[in-house]
């Protein structure tokens, strides 16, 4: 610290953590051994001891003392002796009555995962926090009809006739598909036995004496509700799980959707009797979201065939949007199509027929005709949307629409006869369709659920008693079902079967036996995360579910560094500039009525003199975002203050990150003379794009560019990231009087670095990854994170907590994995070591200025000069 130096005396493939130092030693935890354990090594550097030898539990957060190293190992405090050099299990007892372990009631809306409405809407069915609930449409409680603390109850749907509930349970440790009596009575029947993997929710067949499921095996299969037997429909090897499956009206064909290679989702029909598939749409055109029409006319489904282009505010580019439409097809040869053209015709007397039309025929459900069913498709009339969510009554096609992204969603109703659609109501998340297609269950944001009359504008009075949906929360079973739930989660969906190589079974043995120890929700996310943990991957996360937490209120922040002052009052030592316009960098003294400058001082805000508090932010308690008075002066004084009216912040994060984006790019532009541009992107998701155009737009013209990927947090896969900064100029377009323009108009075809750390991960991997494959130049820093190992959702648990597996991992061109735990190594390694970062200096930065100028010496591409304009032309 007097020298103001640091030194680095560890340089380990396995990971080293958490040092604690005591006398001369440094003590720090490390999985050289594959365990975390506990070494010891000289403070000046040297060897390395190993301390303790641990190969079941990790030795995690070790924390020195005056003579000793506490840590923690298989949920019991240890200590290490240096001078006698034991170490032991400590012995503690506390007293505690466990409160959060107790028995509680609580309200399972928030908590609610599957739902389902009786034939005549009489009540509703709920899976909601492992338990079976149904809730009355106006008269009555609400009834529990599982009360399983040691098992959940998932994915559960009414028969046709709403006596019956199909469900997926784990009371026998595995995932069943079961049926019990929808009022409750009765024992539940298991419909199956071979649960091994995770299955997806049953769908009933109309007459009720099928149910079809698929599976994480990758199967579409149904089973037989009489016999119990199971007939294999489908099995997958490319692009997506099976997760779309709809029985047809008279019950003997499954459509169902599989995606393939290009990712083009195709729609089939499985016909039981005939024991084969059918193509029910072309191979050409993504299609998914069938429906059947209850009356046997027509299967209903979405497909994207409508591109329509939109350009692009920023440069000449465009994406293509709105592409769905909705289309039926006549599941028959004699069905006229749902589309036709119209007429109006005199209407003949009364008794008499003249001509006859479609609804003169026998449309009752009738077997298939495969052949020519796709040439009977016909787009209805709906322009191009972003649809899903296909329900279809005798009348016609209830469907979702998001009306724009991130827009909550809009359910509407295309009725037959009329040939044209309306809202039925907004902010519809999900629904459910009764039986005999008059009411309609509607969840909305907040947990509300209403039951309405299937038609458009349809009233919102009717919204259920949602906190009558209570229960009686055991924890420590509660617990136990989740504990088995998240591993079984991980063993289902992690994208490598074989758990690179762990046991998985002795694994949930090992941990399991911490169970009895855990006294809160936090603990049970320890057991997660230690599960979690013996993967070796990355991007499996442990997102915490119902447990206490305290009532947060931010606080205001006004963007500034405050100081103590001998007077009293409070000292602005350094004011945070924003850019104008722009909310993420909205900075609140930086406005033409508010601005602030270095060196001024904060007198009162709203009224209360600063002098009367030791911490100015005591002044600005609960007051984020919102207005408050300030009196400012340029001397500690009251006498001539000026009034500011001001809107805070709840976070300075933003306005910090572009303060150092701006000395960074200062620093680079001082070294290289201007000659020389700097990006930093700190993801590679929303504000790492934002950032990508905002910064490189302005610095297009540089000679050269630094990248820098450090402290990227990830995100997107960066792939449209990449294939900008990759751009050279095809060509020049030469205008009147203006010198030539590079086209593509972004693009650069100077020299360029890149700059990478260890904090640089995920997306921030793939960059670096991409910039070396396409021969960018050089890659500066240390080796980043080794991340690349993604997620794509998977089920959550009873209390709305998550374990997030990751479920695609990445792969070289040569087919070898690459990257996931082991980053991409620099072609120059530049340690960003501390004293040099606290004295101002930026190593990584100057190494890359020094390289680029170097390049830059060797030539500069320059723009061609246009010739004078052909003049001959052979007159």
């Amino acid at each position: 610290m007097k020298a103001n130096t640091s030194a680095q005396i560890t340089n380990h493939p396995a990971t080293d953590n958490q040092p604690a130092w005591v006398g001369d030693q440094i003590y720090f935890s490390s999985d050289r051994d594959y365990t975390l354990n506990l070494f010891a090594m000289p403070a000046a550097g040297g060897e390395v001891r190993k301390i303790t030898d641990f190969s079941d539990y990790d030795v995690l957060w070790p924390s020195g003392g005056p003579d000793g190293v506490v840590f923690e190992a298989g949920g019991a405090l240890w200590v290490h002796q240096p001078s006698s050099g034991t170490t032991r299990q400590l012995k503690i007892s506390v007293a505690d009555d466990r409160a959060q372990a107790l028995p509680r009631f609580v309200k399972v809306a928030e908590q609610i995962e599957s739902f389902d409405i009786a034939p005549n809407a009489e009540r509703v069915l709920f899976a909601a926090r492992g338990e079976l609930f149904t809730l009355p449409a106006k008269h009555g409680e609400a009834r529990n009809l599982s009360n399983t603390p040691n098992a959940r109850e998932i994915s559960a749907s009414l028969s046709p006739d709403g006596q019956t509930v199909a469900y997926l349970s784990d009371a026998s440790g595995e995932y069943e598909l079961y049926l019990r009596a929808s009022d409750g009575s009765g024992t539940p029947r298991k419909l199956t036995s071979d649960g091994d993997i995770w299955r997806f929710a049953p769908v009933w067949s109309p007459d009720g004496q099928r149910l079809a499921y698929a599976d994480k095996k990758l199967r579409l299969r149904y089973v037989e509700v009489g016999s119990g037997n199971t007939v294999e429909v489908d099995q997958i090897d490319t692009g997506n799980e099976i997760t779309v499956y709809v029985w047809s009206a008279d019950s003997r064909a499954l459509a169902y959707v599989t995606t393939n290679a290009a990712g083009i989702g195709r729609i089939w029909l499985y016909d039981t009797v005939g024991k084969r598939k059918h193509a029910a749409t072309e191979a050409d055109y993504n299609a998914g979201n069938p429906a059947f029409d209850p009356e046997g006319r027509y299967l209903y489904f979405t497909s994207d065939r409508d591109y329509n282009m939109e350009f692009e505010a920023v440069e000449f580019d465009y994406i293509y949007v709105r592409a769905q439409k909705l289309f039926a097809a006549s599941l028959r040869a004699d069905v006229e199509p749902a589309v036709k053209l119209r007429s109006d015709e005199i209407a003949a007397p009364d008794g008499e027929s003249k001509g006859k039309d479609d609804k003169g025929k026998d449309n009752k459900p009738a077997a298939i005709d495969y052949a020519g069913l796709i040439d009977r498709t016909v787009a209805l009339n709906v322009g191009g949307g972003n649809y899903g969510g296909l329900l279809a009554s005798a009348e016609g096609l209830y469907f979702q629409s998001a009306p724009s992204q991130g827009a909550p969603p809009e359910l509407h109703l295309y009725k037959l006869d009329e040939g044209k659609s309306d809202q039925v109501a907004a902010g519809v998340t999900s629904y459910a369709l009764s039986t005999n297609g008059k009411k309609l269950l509607l969840a909305q944001a907040g947990n509300q659920y209403v039951l309405a009359d299937a038609k458009w504008k349809t009233d919102l009075s009717g919204k259920l008693a949602m906190d009558k949906l209570q229960l009686r929360v055991d924890p420590q079973a509660e617990w136990a079902q989740m504990y088995r739930d998240g591993w079984r989660i991980l063993r289902d969906w992690f994208y490598d079967p074989g758990m690179h190589g762990n046991d998985w079974e002795q694994i949930y043995q090992r941990y399991a036996a911490l169970l009895p120890y855990v006294s809160t929700r936090a603990d049970l996310d320890y057991l997660f995360s230690e599960v979690a943990g013996e993967m070796n991957a990355g991007h499996i996360y442990v997102q915490s579910g119902d447990q206490a937490r305290p009532e947060r209120h931010a606080g205001g922040l006004l963007g500034a560094e405050l100081a103590a002052h001998s007077s009293g009052y409070f000292q602005f030592s350094k004011v945070y500039r924003g850019e104008t316009g722009m909310e993420i960098y909205r900075a609140p003294l930086d406005t033409p009525s508010t601005r602030v400058t270095a060196g001024e001082y904060l007198i009162a805000v709203d009224g209360v003199d600063a002098r009367t508090v030791k911490n100015a932010y005591a002044l600005l308690e609960y007051k984020a975002d919102r207005q408050v008075e300030l009196k400012v002066n340029d001397r500690p004084s009251a006498e001539g203050a000026r009034t500011l009216l001001v809107k805070t912040i709840d976070s300075e994060v933003q306005l910090r990150y572009l303060d150092w984006i701006e000395s960074r790019r200062a620093l680079v532009d001082q070294l290289s003379d201007g000659r020389i541009g700097y990006v930093h992107l700190p993801n590679t998701a929303v504000d790492g794009n934002r950032e990508l155009i905002r910064q490189l737009l302005p610095q297009i013209n540089k000679d050269a560019l630094i990248i820098d990927d450090r402290y990227n947090g990830g995100g997107f896969i960066p792939d449209r990231m990449i294939e900008m900064l990759a751009r050279k100029p095809l060509h020049y377009w030469k205008r009147r009087g203006l010198q030539p323009q590079a086209n593509p108009f972004i693009s650069h075809p100077g020299p360029k670095a890149m700059l990478i750390n260890g904090q640089s991960s995920s997306g921030g991997d793939a960059l670096p990854y991409y910039f070396r494959k396409l021969g960018l130049g050089p890659l500066i820093g240390t080796r980043t994170w080794g991340g690349l190992i993604g997620i794509s959702g998977n089920p959550s648990l009873a209390d709305g907590g998550q374990l997030l597996a990751s479920t695609f991992r990445f792969l070289a061109n040569d087919g070898q994995w690459a990257v996931e735990n082991e980053g991409v190594s620099p072609d120059i390694e530049v340690v960003d070591a501390p004293h040099l970062l606290a004295a101002g200096k930026d190593p990584s930065i100057e190494k890359a200025v020094e390289v680029l100028l170097a390049e830059l010496a060797k030539g500069v591409p320059q723009a061609p000069t246009a010739p004078p304009a052909p003049t001959n032309f052979g007159r």
